[in-house]
């Protein structure tokens, strides 16, 4: 004798609250699923309000200085911001991944749209370095130029480690050592793209953005409030716990 069915509207048992849950909102928000295309990541959960911060961004920045008196210096504005535009589309495309099939192609996308971030920024490093010998400006002046060398750095170690770790784990010992360190690199990411925004907003109180490209201050604050309220409650607790 078969058990007598539920009432048709006793609602269904909540699904359990697991590590895997972002830090606002459950799995589902942003956990890709099986047949859902890589791209669909972009857009998932909170991630609309963080592309439309990234695009706020490089259209302030673009449209500041495009708009004023061209000179080559202008490239490193315009790399930056596009520099950090690609990095949250890296960390965006990967964040809603779980399966090994999906981390694996998630991965490649990342690396590949990271690459492309590094070159832009560290093509903008080459022209303010250049832009201050042949002009005779002092290199570090302000707090802006000591966080930009600090933000220069820390990339450089977190390509390195972030290719090595899925590229060469035996560098690290095998693949096992080499998996412990992602949740660092994961760290260190979220760090580094609220460096980049931080950096930017100091870029804007500068007399070259203040006074020249008359770029608007209360334009990227907001820009990267978006891009953190977008970005950041998709992170997943369990992909970032460093202690335990």
């Amino acid at each position: 004798m078969t058990s007598p069915a539920a009432p048709p509207d006793q609602p269904a048992a909540a699904a359990p609250i697991t590590e895997q849950e972002p830090l606002l909102g459950r799995p589902g928000d942003v956990a890709q699923r099986d047949e859902s295309w890589l791209a669909r990541n972009l857009i998932t959960g909170t991630a609309p309000l963080a592309q439309v911060g990234g695009v706020m961004l490089v259209v302030t920045v673009w449209g500041a200085v495009l708009s004023h008196k061209w000179m080559v210096f202008n490239l490193h504005p315009l790399l930056n911001s596009l520099g950090v535009f690609l990095s949250l589309q890296a960390i965006l495309v990967l964040q809603p991944t779980h399966t090994a099939h999906q981390k694996r192609r998630g991965t490649y996308v990342h690396a590949t749209l990271n690459g492309l971030a590094a070159l832009s920024f560290f093509t903008a490093l080459v022209i303010v370095i250049w832009h201050k010998q042949h002009s005779g400006i002092p290199h570090f002046e302000s707090v802006h130029a000591y966080l930009g060398i600090t933000i220069y750095g820390l990339l450089f170690i977190q390509a390195f480690v972030g290719f090595t770790q899925f590229f060469a784990p035996r560098i690290y010992g095998g693949v096992d050592n080499a998996k412990k360190l992602y949740k660092y690199h994961r760290v260190s990411g979220y760090v580094i793209l609220l460096m980049y925004l931080v950096n930017v907003v100091l870029a804007s109180r500068l007399p070259y953005g203040q006074k020249f490209i008359h770029l608007k201050t209360w334009g990227v604050v907001a820009a990267g409030v978006l891009v953190v309220i977008g970005a950041y409650p998709r992170i997943k607790k369990q992909k970032i716990q460093i202690f335990g």
